[in-house]
């Protein structure tokens, strides 16, 4: 429940920095009074989309006075207030609220990521060094994250490549990747507005954007060496003496 929150939390202000989407979710038609409408938009939340995890409560439903034929509901999570829309026929669910992109967005929105306001250079493969960072490790291994989507294309490139130098490392690293767009979000949001691929090395090295330009074996060659930077050059069958 914690990350169905936390995703529905963030979406907005991730959406909000990328590009404005709304996201369209077809639910079953429900003719009637606004009130019906919203005990059934609510009904369908709980079921399909927080499914056992949560229960969503109506707040009230409203005609929307920004977008014509549509109604606005404010939902309650666990004590959390969410507004979304849904048609006034009852048959779209809007989650994400609408951004006004003649508004200005607000200085918290604007504002960079925690660690892109550190002071870095960069080695190799485009990876920034973050200098005043040490290695972060968990029993002793550096942590290596990978976030991505099945549905990134540039994602998938980097993937098979990434793993096959995860592999070379074995038990010196731990690796985790991250596909599903929940899990450590609030690690990923720390490097990047949101962005994917990301990858995070030891939380001293970071990287957002695939290594096509560098080609399959020269982005071998680079994640080798900032791993091997993370590990302290272990193991020396892959980092050398």
């Amino acid at each position: 429940m914690e990350n169905q929150i936390k995703k529905w939390k963030i979406s907005t202000i991730v959406l909000s920095i990328l590009v404005v989407i709304l996201v369209v979710i077809l639910i079953k038609p429900s003719f009637g009074s606004p009130q019906k409408i919203g005990e059934d938009t609510i009904g369908y939340i709980n079921q399909e989309l927080l499914a056992g995890q949560g229960t969503a409560t109506l707040g009230g439903i409203k005609k929307s006075e920004i977008i014509d034929g549509m109604y606005e509901v404010e939902l309650d999570i666990q004590g959390d207030t969410f507004k979304s829309f849904v048609t006034q026929d009852g048959r779209y669910l809007f989650v994400d609220g609408p951004l006004d992109m003649s508004e200005t967005l607000s200085n918290e929105a604007q504002s960079l990521p925690e660690m892109l306001e550190k002071e870095s250079t960069e080695v190799e493969g485009w990876f920034q060094e973050i200098t005043e960072l040490d290695v972060c490790m968990e029993n002793n291994k550096p942590i290596v994250y990978f976030f991505g989507s099945d549905s990134c294309p540039y994602c998938e490139w980097e993937k098979p490549i990434i793993e096959e130098v995860v592999a070379e490392f074995g038990d010196a690293i731990d690796y985790r990747k991250r596909y599903d767009g929940t899990t450590d979000v609030d690690v990923l949001l720390n490097y990047s507005q949101g962005a994917v691929p990301t990858i995070i090395v030891g939380c001293k090295y970071y990287r957002t954007g695939a290594g096509q330009s560098l080609g399959e074996e020269g982005e071998k060659e680079a994640l080798r060496a900032v791993f091997c930077r993370a590990t302290g050059g272990i193991p020396s069958s892959v980092c050398g003496e």
